[in-house]
């Protein structure tokens, strides 16, 4: 039995775990499944050799919803080191809905895995700087992982901005079930054999999902009336960002920027497809926000590209979001971007 245990993460396909991109499906269900796919892009640096890697982190845009993992900018940054004899690779551990507290954190759990942040990519979107009343919280996903791994940064730039209230017996509950899904072989790759089970049934049976074709937004008439709602409403507010650390986007921003002193970071802002949300906002008010954020970049060691206006707009889904050959010209723009870092 003690075999077995050990031997799960070996039995079980690496495709299974993580294709490109982290399975969304299964981290969104239960957050600790990002355990397995650290320790599966852990022993794929050490069985390669890797030296030289990137880490991308960010939200939707750079998971590249709503697309497969072959039309994600992971796979097409990794196409392209292959085209150019490169024995890097590109790692993407990016999540929908993933907020500056998430990425934070994300970054402290590679610490603890041993997986460099060196060379970094990270995706930011404009409803992040927007500001919080106090909802939604800068941490989404990854709350109990920062109250483990940073307590301060937790109770000081989480809390004040969660809805969640938790008694003694849902803190030891919590515990458990954390510490049993990221140390129990059986229980931290469950979800990923199920998926396993279930794609080999489909082979076995020679059926297999078809993609869905993703078509662009112009062809997507309930758009219009989906981003009239307050939700989508708020993430364009042109109210002036405020760009002290009293934001906790700011907060969390000026944490990673620490981490990442030194390293080859990226941060690119996400384009908006203007036709698509004209109308929706005060214009020139949107820009002068953007014009804080990068400012705020001005003296940042770092790299800093915004995006609005060198998108295609025939190359959007919806509002935000990228078709397959969008998300192939982005993972183009980044890569040139990067062209300076001394990468194999």
């Amino acid at each position: 039995m003690l075999l077995i245990q050990f031997l799960f993460a070996y039995l079980i396909p690496n495709k299974s775990i993580y294709d490109y991109r982290m399975n969304y499906d299964l981290i969104k269900d239960r957050p600790t499944n990002v355990e397995a796919v650290l320790t599966h892009v852990k022993r794929t640096i050490q069985k390669e050799g890797l030296k030289d890697y990137i880490i991308i982190l960010g939200d939707s845009v750079a998971y590249s919803s709503p697309g497969p993992a072959s039309a994600s900018i992971g796979y097409y940054m990794n196409e392209i080191a292959i085209g150019e004899n490169k024995k890097m690779r590109v790692f993407n551990l990016a999540m929908p809905s993933m907020r500056a507290g998430d990425i934070y954190t994300m970054l402290l759990k590679m610490e603890q895995y041993g997986i460099s942040n060196n060379n970094v990519i990270i995706n930011l979107l404009y409803a992040g700087f927007v500001d919080r009343a106090p909802y939604p919280p800068p941490v989404f996903w990854m709350d109990y992982q920062l109250k483990l791994l940073d307590r301060k940064t937790y109770d000081t730039s989480y809390l004040p901005y969660s809805q969640k209230e938790y008694t003694v017996s849902d803190e030891i509950s919590r515990y458990v079930d954390h510490w049993m899904y990221s140390n129990i072989p059986v229980l931290k790759y469950k979800d990923y054999i199920q998926v396993f089970a279930k794609d080999t049934m489909k082979a076995l049976i020679h059926k297999t999902d078809t993609p869905e074709e993703i078509g662009p937004w112009y062809e997507k008439p309930f758009l219009r009336e989906l981003l009239s709602q307050y939700e989508y409403q708020r993430g364009y507010s042109t109210t002036p960002f405020d760009m002290s650390a009293k934001n906790p986007q700011m907060d969390f921003l000026n944490k990673i920027l620490e981490r990442q002193e030194g390293k080859n970071t990226l941060f690119f802002l996400a384009a908006i497809n203007e036709p698509l949300v004209e109308g929706f906002f005060d214009k020139e008010k949107y820009n002068q926000n953007v014009a804080l954020i990068g400012e705020y970049f001005e003296d940042k060691q770092v790299n800093y590209v915004n995006y609005n206006g060198k998108i295609p707009f025939d190359l959007f889904s919806d509002q935000i979001h990228l078709t397959p050959n969008g998300y192939r010209l982005l993972a183009e723009e980044l890569w040139r971007e990067i062209s300076n870092w001394d990468l194999e």
